[in-house]
């Protein structure tokens, strides 16, 4: 079993990252998630028997909050965590940089103990909720990803309310990149960016899909976030130029 790290992520804070970018003063709240689709027991994601097997401490999971523990979901949350399981789909989730490290751990130590488990699906997500200068640089990126024109005779006042792109890997693994924009529904003039790297089963490791898929995540979960951050300030740095000519 992996032992579950409590020290901050080495990628860094995506504060510390964006202050060199052109307009990106300021990150109001990021979040890291992993997700697995795949057929799972919920009623086992429980905060006491991760304590029980040394993936939470005991101080956490006494303090958790449960939101439901039932056969068909499972939900609860710890100060840095929120753990929510159907019979689909598992999903971990921190909204506190400092422990996107632990996070990858505990999936990873819940998974070494769980390495039987039909997994179809691994997803790492870095999303962010990103200040934007002024309330026209808010319009001006909605209007940028998704132009208006299309929309004149079909909606009136058309506006983005979220757009999802899909794109091909550029690492000769299976799966799928995703894209989401979105206008934050938390903070005024701000924008919602969601970057997902998305891989599918190994097509010549079908028997040890989930020890392939905790493979790829000690590997990637670092780079995966960097490349989140690098592809959100290539974003905002494409809608800059654009202002710029």
């Amino acid at each position: 079993m992996r032992a579950v790290t409590r020290h901050p992520s080495r990628v860094g804070s995506v504060r510390a990252i964006t202050r060199s970018l052109m307009p990106f003063p300021r990150i109001h709240e990021e979040t890291a998630s992993i997700a697995l689709a795949g057929k799972f027991n919920p009623a086992i994601f429980q905060p006491a028997w991760l304590a029980a097997k040394g993936l939470l401490r005991e101080s956490e999971a006494s303090a958790a909050t449960i939101e439901v523990i039932h056969p068909e979901v499972s939900q609860f949350r710890v100060e840095w965590l929120h753990l929510s399981v159907t019979r689909e789909r598992f999903t971990a989730t921190t909204s506190d940089p400092s422990h996107r490290a632990p996070l990858r751990d505990l999936v990873a130590g819940i998974f070494d103990l769980l390495d039987q488990t039909p997994t179809t699906v691994l997803g790492l997500s870095r999303a962010v909720h990103v200040d934007l200068p002024d309330e026209a640089t808010w319009h001006a990126l909605g209007h940028f990803v998704a132009p208006k024109e299309p929309w004149g005779d079909v909606l009136t006042k058309p506006g983005l309310r979220s757009l999802l792109m899909q794109g091909t890997r550029d690492d000769g693994l299976p799966g799928r990149m995703f894209f989401r924009v979105e206008p934050s529904l938390r903070y005024t003039h701000a924008a919602f960016l969601d970057s997902i790297s998305e891989y599918a089963a190994d097509p010549v490791r079908t028997s040890d899909v989930t020890s392939y898929f905790m493979e790829r995540l000690a590997a990637d979960w670092d780079r995966v976030a960097q490349e989140a951050l690098a592809s959100m300030e290539k974003l905002l740095g494409k809608l800059s130029l654009k202002g710029d000519k």
